[in-house]
């Protein structure tokens, strides 16, 4: 590759330990349709026989670039290859998956013909302990296939980060500053950067088009750590710093921010048991109490069952409540409310007869 000339995409591997399935996510990167690629490999400080494998390919493919360097992480791993990118857009593939043969020709003509700030695909999970695939997560019908603002479309910031299902324009990156947290290990390090992507990009673009595969159930996936029991909190103190130093996003974005919150620690709880995970319950309701004090937390779009749960995380002792859920349970039987094509539709009579439907993209939240 032309050393002067700009690449259209810079695919950033960080890797550590990963000699298992690393020469099948380089086979799929190497082998792309599209071949206009900058290929970054990370070596953070593996122990295994990763480097050499990353050498190999390197001495056969000129489009790959080597960094080798001390274990710190994969917040300050990422953030190397960032800093290291020259492509047009930047795309980040895990160690351990791979892709589509087509997945940057398919993400890249879609960033180029409508400008967009970040390009976002599907994927399929694939379970390591069985060998098969999962049922592959789609976005709602009103979020894909087309041009979104996602500050006007806040179902957007809750569901999975999966960063390395998509493209991120370079420029957009480097002029609002947004990089990872590297903070020691690799848990949670995609929470915080998959936020400040959504909360700064005026065009954002999703399809349901599954183009990677994403590996799930092995025992070296570092989230499943335990140890690592507050990491997601450091990510959301990162979070807020981050906004706070933008003191109008931060008014826009405070219960958005809350919410999403939210569902990390949610999913961080469950993760946990013993002292572990009353530790984390603790700190969680003490935040969120404080929260619900406010008022400044987003339940657009949330159903009433969803609503209440989130509420009996919040004050776990509350008799009312806990009546209120059972109330709750029986009266859903006859009126029941769901997400449907943008809208949240409230039904009465087992979901028959449609009362109530409210739009859940907000205007004006430029």
């Amino acid at each position: 590759m032309n050393a002067m000339r700009q690449p259209a995409v810079s695919v950033l591997v960080p890797i550590y330990n990963v000699e298992k399935y690393l020469r099948q996510c380089l086979d799929s990167i190497v082998g792309q349709t599209f071949k206009d690629l900058e290929i970054i490999l990370i070596n953070d400080g593996s122990k295994d026989g990763s480097l050499d494998i990353v050498k190999e390919y390197a001495a056969r493919d000129d489009r790959i670039k080597v960094i080798d360097k001390p274990n710190e992480g994969y917040g300050k791993t990422m953030n190397r290859g960032l800093e290291a990118a020259r492509g047009e857009y930047i795309g980040i593939i895990e160690s351990d998956d791979w892709v589509e043969p087509d997945m940057y020709e398919k993400l890249y003509a879609l960033a180029k013909s409508h400008d967009l700030d970040v390009v976002k695909s599907s994927f399929i999970p694939f379970n390591d302990q069985t060998g098969r695939d999962e049922r592959i997560p789609k976005m709602p019908e009103c979020d894909v296939e087309r041009i979104i603002n996602p500050r006007q479309n806040p179902t957007i910031f809750y569901y999975q980060s999966c960063i390395w299902s998509a493209i991120y324009k370079r420029d957009f990156l480097n002029e609002n500053g947004i990089r990872f947290l590297g903070s020691p290990g690799a848990s949670y390090q995609d929470t915080g950067f998959n936020f400040k992507v959504w909360a700064m990009a005026d065009k954002a673009y999703f399809t349901n088009t599954p183009l990677i595969h994403y590996r799930v159930g092995h025992a070296g996936q570092s989230v499943k750590s335990k140890e690592k029991v507050f990491c997601v909190c450091e990510e959301f103190e990162e979070i807020e710093r981050y906004l706070s130093s933008r003191p109008p996003l931060f008014k826009k974005m405070e219960k958005i921010f809350n919410r999403a919150k939210f569902h990390s620690y949610s999913w961080n709880l469950g993760r946990l048991d013993g002292e572990n995970r009353d530790a984390f319950l603790q700190r969680m309701q003490a935040e969120f109490v404080s929260v619900m004090k406010s008022g400044a937390i987003d339940f657009t779009g949330m159903t009433s069952k969803n609503r209440l749960k989130f509420l009996k995380a919040v004050y776990p002792n509350s008799n009312w409540l806990k009546i209120k859920y059972m109330l709750g349970n029986l009266t859903r039987w006859l009126v029941k409310d769901r997400l449907r094509s943008g809208y949240m539709e409230t039904r009465i009579l087992f979901g028959l007869i449609p009362i109530r439907k409210k739009s859940l993209t907000i205007r004006g939240a430029e």
